[in-house]
């Protein structure tokens, strides 16, 4: 199992993709096919089923409807009072023309509206009558004894319809007949009969479906219509080979039928005659065939475009995560700062732009710590350039004090003085660490050995905050500004330049201000001195003393310098407060 575990670990993540999409698509199609595949028959048989159904339903609506406008075509006879009044007139003395006239118009116009009635004729026991053969027929014994005469004798006025045969002129035909009882004759009877060709029904329930075998059958299941005429007037149970169902009612059924195996379903109409649907099972075993084949086929081409869409989503997914794992090795490998050009704001998308800043933050990072270091190093290096082994130095002074004394050269002996004074503090016994006092004390001792070169040329006022002047801070801060004042910013020797020096709090933090009313700077030199404090790897003055400050106390502090050309210069030095307890924050 663990074994298996590292496995699909190591998988590449495209794989896993790809297997993922694969089989979440898989699976749906795979159980969709297995239920169409075992589930076809059921559902095409159900289906057909269905359709005979739904085909009967209709055909015996348009049989209905048939029927009815023949039954309403009787019942107009049936009603007609003169019609059944000519026909039982007692004609031993009279002639017949006033009845074959109106019966000729009359007949004539309701087979003009009734076009698929064959005829209509009259069958009457008035024996004084002539009958014509088309629309009069005298009732004879044999007559009596026809299956029709009696049914409608039977029915008192309801009209029935019978199956009939082959008419006169070939046509496979059927009857409605109906006793015109509606109006008393004493012993007459009147019995209608029409004769309908039967192509007329089959056509109008045959047009539902062209797939189904319909068969009109009477209320004894014998064939009243049907495609093929030869089973006419035989019964169902001799037509469809081994049934025994019972027909109607829409049962559902099999049965052989010419040598073929049926679906048999059938329905009854409200006048009692049924109709019969058939559709050959061999067809629907071919459909069958063709739908399993159809399903196959679509599984087949669904397994296949989920192949092809899982293999592009996994590629299109995994290709940006590609890029982004080959950022990654080359971050690994000290490459910082390539930006992956995604595009997107999917969670891909922004994992990328959030890495893409990482590594420019990185690469801002190495740099400007390695940057730092570069300086801190070099800063070092200067402030090692600038020391002289106390020691020596001190001895020397000192042999240049007794000399002086002893040559009575009192210059030259406070000079020295305030020299070696001036050393021992900023060395301050390799402490990098004084308080402002002390500062303040070595820039005084600094002003005192430049007054022996200028005398009154050089003017020094200080206004300092005495609540900062215990204050803790990084030595030799002042003295390399104002030098470089003294340098460089005396018009000539004869004239007086004047220099503040001022200490002051804002805020949480406390500035040294150093101005003077010296030559002063042109805009492109003031900007070009800030530039260089910023960025300055090595140097003496301003950009030492503002690298020193940054690297101790960070990019919030340091030196800026303001001028204008014959104004005068002036210097600002932020530094953090640091009272003398709290050498922890330097």
């Amino acid at each position: 199992m663990n074994k298996l575990k590292m496995t699909l670990k190591n998988i590449s993540l495209r794989w896993k993709f790809f297997f993922g999409f694969l089989i979440t698509s898989l699976v749906p199609i795979v159980g969709f096919g297995v239920y169409a595949y075992t589930n076809t028959e059921k559902i095409l048989l159900e289906q057909s089923y269905g359709n005979m159904e739904e085909n009967l339903a209709r055909a015996s609506n348009n049989m209905d409807m048939v029927l009815d406008g023949y039954e309403s075509a009787s019942s107009l006879i049936f009603m007609n009072k003169q019609v059944q009044d000519l026909i039982s007139v007692d004609f031993t003395n009279y002639g017949y023309e006033d009845l074959y006239y109106y019966l000729k118009n009359y007949f004539g116009t309701m087979m003009a509206i009734n076009s698929d009635v064959n005829t209509f004729s009259i069958y009457t026991t008035n024996q004084t009558i002539a009958q014509d053969y088309y629309f009069i027929y005298k009732v004879t014994e044999e007559i009596e004894q026809e299956e029709w005469y009696r049914r409608a004798r039977a029915e008192n006025g309801k009209s029935v319809f019978m199956r009939g045969g082959v008419n006169k002129d070939g046509n496979y035909v059927f009857y409605l007949v109906r006793s015109l009882d509606y109006y008393s004759y004493g012993s007459l009877r009147n019995v209608l009969r029409m004769e309908i060709d039967e192509k007329h029904l089959l056509g109008v329930i045959s047009e539902v479906s062209r797939d189904d075998e319909m068969m009109i059958l009477d209320e004894e299941n014998h064939v009243v219509s049907c495609a093929d005429k030869s089973l006419t007037g035989r019964s169902i149970y001799d037509i469809l080979e081994g049934y025994e169902g019972e027909i109607g009612n829409n049962r559902r059924d099999t049965a052989v039928y010419d040598g073929k195996e049926m679906l048999v379903s059938s329905v009854t109409s409200p006048q009692g005659w049924k109709i019969l649907s058939l559709v050959s099972v061999p067809m629907l075993e071919m459909n069958i065939r063709t739908s399993v084949k159809n399903v196959i086929m679509f599984g087949l081409l669904a397994i296949g475009m989920s192949l092809v869409f899982s293999a592009i989503i996994s590629i299109l997914i995994t290709r940006r995560i590609k890029e982004l794992t080959k950022s990654v090795e080359k971050m690994k490998d000290g490459v910082f700062g390539e930006r992956i050009e995604d595009g997107g704001r999917d969670e891909i998308g922004i994992l990328a732009e959030v890495f893409s800043d990482m590594s420019l933050m990185v690469k801002h990072l190495i740099k400007d710590i390695y940057e730092k270091e570069l300086i801190r190093k070099a800063a070092e290096l200067n402030l090692l350039q600038e020391q002289i082994n106390p020691h020596f130095l001190y001895n020397v002074l000192s042999s240049i004090t007794s000399m002086a004394i002893r040559s009575g050269n009192s210059e030259i002996s406070d000079m020295v003085d305030h020299l070696a004074l001036f050393y021992r503090i900023s060395l301050n016994k390799g402490k990098n660490i004084l308080t402002v006092r002390e500062e303040v004390k070595l820039l005084e001792n600094y002003l005192e050995i430049q007054k022996v070169r200028f005398g009154d040329a050089i003017q020094i006022t200080c206004d300092l905050d005495e609540n900062l002047m215990d204050c803790l801070i990084i030595k030799l801060i002042l003295q390399p500004i104002v030098e470089n004042a003294i340098h460089h910013a005396m018009k000539d020797e004869t004239e007086v330049l004047h220099i503040a020096v001022t200490l002051k709090q804002e805020a949480d933090y406390m500035v040294f201000t150093i101005i003077d009313d010296g030559v002063g700077m042109d805009e492109n030199t003031v900007k070009e001195i800030n530039s260089e404090i910023r960025t300055a790897v090595r140097g003496f003055g301003l950009k030492n003393v503002s690298i020193r400050i940054q690297l101790q106390y960070g990019q919030d502090y340091g030196v800026k310098v303001y001028s204008k050309i014959n104004e005068g210069t002036r210097v600002l030095i932020k530094l953090p407060i640091v009272r003398s307890g709290e050498k922890d924050k330097l």
